[in-house]
């Protein structure tokens, strides 16, 4: 399915091309895709065709020379694994995350999510009881089953944190 033919400015934009390189990919004129960002004319079907297949095309291009470190979120919140499972909730609250990887002296063991908070209250266990501050890091880690982020690093220390949303400023 094609993007809305309003999308064509924000899509154009955001890969870096002008009217004019649009219109050459495209194989149309400059001043019909100044017409069309400008909702001044209905172009035809294989106009649109043509513009929404070369934007598709110089997404898939730039896509593939994309790297990790253009688009990851450098400051990486996180729940230190000693914490109790309430405390992690709280934090995750206040930054409004749905997750957030877990550190112990500095390295990932794993990642909390509310999917995995609302399976384990579900499954009828009380969620004091889930990861005392005394805890061993493996019982943390064995609890966090399911990864919704991805951290990056560098010789060994995070360097950031990729999540869905991070995915999004490729367009």
């Amino acid at each position: 399915m094609m993007p809305e033919l309003e999308e064509v400015p924000r899509l154009r934009k955001a890969l870096g091309l002008t009217q004019t390189a649009l219109a050459r990919l495209s194989n149309v004129s400059q001043s019909t895709i100044v017409k069309i960002e400008k909702k001044q004319m209905n172009p035809s079907y294989d106009v649109v065709r043509r513009v929404m297949t070369s934007l598709q095309a110089e997404l898939k291009r730039q896509e593939k020379k994309a790297l990790v470190e253009q688009i990851q979120t450098r400051k990486v919140q996180y729940i230190e694994a000693k914490l109790p499972l309430a405390t992690a909730v709280d934090e995750m609250r206040h930054w409004k995350f749905s997750q957030m990887p877990v550190m112990h002296n500095g390295h990932p063991v794993g990642s909390i999510s509310d999917k995995v908070i609302n399976n384990l209250i579900l499954s009828g266990k009380d969620p004091k009881d889930l990861v005392h501050a005394e805890a061993p890091v493996e019982l943390a880690a064995s609890l966090l089953r399911h990864y919704n982020a991805v951290l990056v690093t560098a010789k060994g220390d995070v360097t950031g944190i990729v999540t869905k949303s991070d995915l999004m400023k490729l367009l």
